[in-house]
């Protein structure tokens, strides 16, 4: 007797012996199987006798909220920056193309030694060179470091995503999340006083921050395929992604605002604030989530029946009194890297995750550079016009969630079709209005900031597509490949900045058009590719082997009556381990 047989034995014993519409569990383990669930399908809710105050104060939808604040916190952190390179270096009447040198590296009260004897005048903390009037101030660095320092938490998150996925996936997101929490607020919290010693300071920090932030993504994937029944995923990861787009609303505008503080340009109250809040979000984490259903202490039978049914491959074919008996075995399960990396649906996901994160990533560094230099927005201006495009994001978000997951609930459009039409509708919606944008110049910026919201909203819609479409084809091993698809695509968005430094010389509006050309036909690369290759159903190699299984034991009805009314719990066990025998073809 295998494993997997003594499992099962435990299942139907538990099954006969107890009859009842209860779901049974025990704590999980890592050292030791859990104890199957049994669950009659006469007990498990829907969303029909779920009210909408019982859905949203549910167990599944509070962890919702803390991967909503956990993704406002990596990307506010992540996004901070550049907003806060406005505010920081002190803008040359003409811009340098030489190298930095150690020299510009150097804050004022470094600088001043460094040119002690030259024709150089300071004035608190900005110094002007009397000679050619250029301000040289206490942040002063050329085009390239800047693009270097925009470029750093990229290069970061490049290293961790895989890492953090592998680790999810053998002991849990929550863990995971917490100390990338807690690390990257600690990293952005120090960078101010770091970049007073020296300015190479604020790239090693930032190197960190997307270091240890870049594991969150996987992590929540992770989480989402265990908590996320399949009528609520586009709603429940919406509602986790929009952290994106909140922290887009919230960072840019908030740390305009800073900008205007008269202490040292008020650029260090943007790294205190939104690295402060990363670490007070990680208190609430530790309480309110937890890896799967059921670990957690006080969720309700109905939710955990909800979650448990969504999740059974055969729930097409359940009759009224079917029982069933869920057998988890403790063995990790090995991760099919050839049939994965080989699979055309992985690759559809892979490239449409690519072109969406080179265009996010672009967005976030460069809008505020595009409003103020071509736009001609002042720098609270700036804040307030970049966080609009979020705002369009984030209510195209939560509308297009419900719709999707209603036409697939429906049965109107099956999940394949509905994966691609979202994602085509977003990617050809997105490069319509943003090559639009690089036609026009400041006089008509207005029409410029209408087109750029609409371009941000249409681009999230594609999160309703390829970013589900893990959980769709593979959930056992979304963290393992959300953590693959965001390390290619972060690999690719590194070339972002040195792209943009090559095309933008004079900050022209031709020069600018280039780029939002790049933009538009990157977006239609990534709809096209998906739509020719991606599927909405589970792929074959990802399919539940013999030691990861969920067993569905036949209808109660069809083991007959018992032979008397004073049967035995032992009677009926052996009647339902001998139908499980033939079933199996094997014995018990």
């Amino acid at each position: 007797m295998n494993v997997f047989h003594v499992f099962a034995l435990h299942a139907i014993r538990s099954l006969a012996g107890t009859e009842k519409n209860k779901l049974h569990t025990s704590k999980t383990s890592l050292k030791g199987p859990k104890t199957p669930a049994i669950i009659k399908n006469d007990d498990v809710a829907d969303d029909d006798v779920e009210s909408f105050c019982d859905k949203m104060t549910s167990c599944r939808w509070v962890i919702g909220y803390m991967c909503c604040a956990a993704r406002f916190s990596q990307s506010a952190i992540r996004q901070c920056i550049g907003m806060a390179v406005v505010c920081m270096m002190v803008r040359t009447a003409e811009k340098t193309t030489t190298k930095p040198t150690v020299e510009s590296f150097l804050p004022v009260s470094q600088l001043q030694e460094t040119v002690a004897g030259q024709n150089v005048s300071f004035n608190g903390t900005v110094a002007h060179n009397v000679s050619t009037g250029m301000k040289i101030g206490d942040l002063e660095w050329t085009p390239g470091f800047e693009g270097l320092i925009l470029n750093a938490y990229n290069i970061g998150f490049f290293f961790s995503p895989i890492i953090g996925g592998h680790i999810a996936g053998r002991f849990g997101g929550k863990r995971v999340v917490l100390v990338a929490l807690l690390a990257g607020s600690i990293v952005t919290i120090c960078l101010p006083l770091a970049a007073n010693f020296n300015y190479i300071f604020i790239i090693v920090l930032r190197i960190l921050a997307g270091v240890f932030l870049g594991v969150v993504d996987p992590a929540i994937q992770a989480l989402w395929a265990r908590w996320a029944p399949k009528h609520e995923k586009a709603q429940l990861t919406t509602c986790s992604y929009s952290g994106l787009s909140l922290a887009g609303i919230v960072t840019f505008y908030i740390s305009g605002k800073l900008c205007g503080v008269n202490n040292n340009h008020g650029w260090p109250l943007i790294f205190y604030f939104f690295g402060g809040f990363a670490f007070f979000c990680s208190i609430p984490w530790i309480f309110l989530v937890y890896d799967s259903p059921e670990q957690h202490p006080r969720i309700l039978d109905y939710e955990l029946n909800l979650i448990a049914k969504e999740k059974d491959p055969s729930e097409g074919s359940k009759a009224e009194n079917t029982i069933y008996a869920r057998c988890f075995c403790p063995q990790t399960v090995k991760t099919p890297w050839k049939s994965m990396l080989t699979s055309g649906p992985f690759w559809a996901i892979a490239v449409a995750h690519i072109t969406y994160t080179w265009v996010t990533s672009w967005m976030m560094s460069y809008l505020p550079m595009y409003l103020s230099d071509v736009m001609k927005f002042n720098v609270e201006e700036d804040g307030l016009y970049s966080s609009l495009p979020y705002v369009g994001r984030l209510l195209s978000g939560f509308v297009c969630s419900y719709l999707s997951d209603k036409l697939q609930h429906s049965g109107v459009l099956s999940t394949g079709s509905c994966r691609k039409l979202f994602q085509l509708v977003g990617c050809l919606g997105c490069a319509a209005c943003a090559l639009a944008v690089g036609f026009l110049d400041h006089t008509s910026r207005g029409v410029a900031v209408a087109l750029l919201v609409l371009a941000m909203s249409f681009q999230n819609v594609t999160s309703l597509a390829f970013r589900i479409n893990h959980l769709d084809i593979a959930p056992r091993f979304a963290g393992v490949m959300m953590g693959i698809t965001v390390t290619g695509a972060m690999g690719v968005a590194l070339s972002g900045p040195p792209i943009t430094e090559a095309i933008i010389k004079n900050d022209t509006q031709e020069e600018w058009l280039i780029v939002f050309i790049i933009v538009a036909s990157l977006n239609i690369v990534g709809g096209v590719v998906f739509c020719i290759f991606s599927s909405g159903e589970v792929q074959d190699w990802a399919l539940p082997q013999s030691c990861d299984i969920v067993i569905t034991v036949c209808d109660v009805d069809t083991l007959g009556p018992s032979t008397s009314h004073d049967s035995t719990s032992h009677d009926r066990t052996h009647e339902i381990e001998k139908t499980l025998e033939e079933e199996l073809g094997t014995s018990l």
